[in-house]
């Protein structure tokens, strides 16, 4: 990691020419440019910092509003369990702290953000409000379609390279030998091969065009084929039919309760983000030489009018 070290960056400088020399580039990099270079990654590590210390702020003053909390303790759980899953062998958390130039304090810091950040989602969340039945009703009534179940056949099947195999494995059946042994003889269907040559459960449009027809065609307990699909010769039975249906608003009420739900919850809590954005942001005066994008002084875009629309320019204060 390289960090800078104003005003002469030494360091830094001295840093950025060690990884030129491992990458083994073609050119070196003059002092000028590798000092440019410093100067940027201290804008960047600036930059960064103040965002996260100013969201933090927000988070815990809207926090403060909302009534939510968390403690030491919560905290401190946090941690161990974010130990655990994240740094399994011993000394690993040690070794990312020292990579990363942290302190637990930091990481604590970090984790009492999030904990709080997590609680004030569940809370809007939780405000997002009942669904009524109303509600429910009226979404059944404009999704009728959504509630619809297509028509399933359970099938068996023998798929082969060539027609003859395909009239072959049809005549021993005809002649007793079972279905699912005369899969496991003469299918190259890995998939209906292992289930004794059944696909159970099929809806219109899921196989092959040439198999889907000859299925959706087909009575119950007739063998159909040989039929030519896109991977070889089918021969098809058709063992049950489970005819289409709709299902009923009774049928369909909690499914419709748990989308409503979530898609309210969902629209809560994108207006809860942009509001806290806006709100907080306007509230945010930044001192000369920290202004960031997320301070109400930070330099604003100026538009320009055209034929075709609005196009951004320069900054400005």
């Amino acid at each position: 990691m390289i960090i800078p070290d104003p005003p002469n960056y030494e360091r830094c400088i001295a840093a950025l020419e060690r990884q030129s020399r491992d990458a083994r580039a073609r050119t070196t990099p003059s002092d000028s440019q590798l000092r440019a270079q410093c100067r940027q990654v201290e804008t960047q590590i600036m930059q960064q910092s103040m965002a996260l210390l100013i969201q933090a702020d927000w988070i815990e003053k809207e926090a403060d509003e909302l009534g939510v909390s968390v403690s030491d303790a919560d905290v401190q759980r946090t941690l161990e369990e974010t130990k655990r899953q994240s740094f399994p062998r011993r000394g690993d958390y040690e070794s990312f702290l020292r990579r990363s130039g942290m302190t637990e304090r930091d990481i604590l810091f970090r984790l009492r953000i999030q904990d709080l950040s997590t609680r004030i989602t569940e809370k809007i969340q939780r405000e997002a409000g009942d669904v009524t039945s109303a509600q429910i009703t009226a979404y059944y009534n404009r999704n009728r379609d959504q509630f619809a179940v297509p028509e399933r056949r359970d099938l068996e099947i023998i798929l082969t390279r060539t027609e003859a195999q395909a009239n072959e494995a049809k005549r021993a059946i005809e002649s007793g030998t079972s279905w699912a042994a005369a899969a496991r003889r003469y299918s190259t269907d890995a998939l209906s091969k292992g289930n004794g040559g059944r696909l159970l459960g099929v809806a219109r449009g899921q196989q092959d065009r040439a198999l889907d027809t000859a299925a959706f065609n087909a009575r119950t307990d007739v063998i159909v084929g040989p039929v030519r699909g896109q991977f070889g010769w089918y021969i098809v039975r058709v063992t049950r039919v489970t005819p289409a249906k709709q299902n009923s608003l009774a049928e369909s009420r909690e499914q419709i309760r748990e989308l409503l739900r979530q898609q309210g919850s969902s629209r809560k809590l994108n207006d809860f983000a942009r509001e806290f954005q806006e709100r907080w942001t306007k509230l945010t005066n930044c001192r000369r030489g920290y202004v960031i994008e997320i301070c109400s002084n930070a330099p604003r875009a100026r538009t320009t009018s055209t034929a075709g629309g609005t196009v951004a320019t320069t900054p400005q204060r």
